[in-house]
């Protein structure tokens, strides 16, 4: 290396000292980028094994965490506390066998009262809302409906299905006017009067002519699904129960059970199964004692 120095400062030319420099240049970015590489290789192993310490650091806590918390609840569990009560009294003797007389020996059990002696618990009677009837612990104390279902033999022509839906209809009809959350006496005052002697069909044909005037709006939708629910038109029902249904939930919990009535009118058992089920499983729904009446008469 020494003598290829010295003919480069001695006898070489300018081009050869050029293309020797580009060289040693080449060499000393080789050697730096091997550098470079090594110490990049470096510091990834030394990261692999910082990571590697904390991971063993945090498993060995947990387990320290576990073993600790064994050893308190089994210390815990074998020795259970007594009562106040019972590690202040101290403890009685007991009665020397000596001391007890014949009689309590050959004294005879106390026999129990026969059933028929014991006075059941008096129910005390739970007057029915007409919207939101009050009712007992139990679906037998359930007061019956204030009216009965339409009647559907009349409505359909004779037939024994139609005649066995209405009897079980009779039991849960649950269906009361006035409407939930709605007042017209002002507004339509001879609907309302028909409503309340239960004449639907001149209710209806009152409602018919005052949708042939004004634009349909929810009232409208809801009394004309009403009379149409109580003259026994489930499926025309349930087109009007559609256009109002989620629209206001004050008055939704009573649509809800009028739509499952509505749907047993409509031969669609099923449906109503369904959402008598929905409104059953509902603690919060004032229906949810008629919807299991009806589902324990169905199934």
């Amino acid at each position: 290396m020494e003598k290829y120095e010295q003919y480069l400062s001695d006898n070489a030319e300018d081009d050869e000292r050029l293309a020797a420099a580009q060289v040693l240049e080449g060499l000393a970015g080789l050697r730096l980028e091997s550098k470079l590489h090594e110490v990049a290789v470096e510091e990834a192993a030394q990261h692999r094994r910082t990571i590697w310490r904390r991971l063993l650091f945090t498993l060995a806590a947990l387990a320290f965490l576990a073993a600790v918390a064994y050893w308190f609840f089994s210390k815990n569990e074998a020795t259970p506390s007594m009562p106040p009560s019972e590690k202040q009294a101290p403890s009685a003797p007991a009665p020397r066998k000596e001391q007890a007389p014949e009689q309590d020996k050959l004294e005879k059990p106390r026999e129990k009262p026969p059933i028929a002696q014991i006075k059941p618990k008096e129910e005390v009677p739970v007057p029915p809302d007409p919207i939101f009837p009050t009712f007992a612990l139990q679906d037998e104390l359930i007061p019956e409906p204030l009216n009965s279902a339409p009647d559907l033999v009349a409505t359909r022509g004779q037939g024994e299905a139609n005649a066995a839906l209405k009897v079980l209809l009779d039991q849960f009809w649950y269906v009361t006017y006035p409407l939930q959350g709605l007042d017209i006496s002002v507004a339509f005052p001879s609907v309302d009067e028909n409503l309340k002697k239960r004449d639907f069909t001149a209710a209806y044909l009152e409602l018919e002519q005052l949708s042939s005037t004004q634009a349909a709006n929810d009232t409208l939708h809801y009394l004309r699904a009403y009379c149409l629910l109580e003259t026994g038109e489930g499926q025309e029902a349930l087109l009007h129960f559609a256009q109002i249904q989620n629209r206001q939930l004050a008055r939704e919990p009573q649509l809800q059970w009028y739509r499952g009535l509505a749907l047993l009118l409509a031969d669609k058992r099923p449906k109503a199964l369904a959402l008598f089920n929905v409104i059953a499983a509902n603690a919060g729904h004032p229906y949810r004692r008629q919807a299991r009446k009806a589902l324990k008469l169905l199934q």
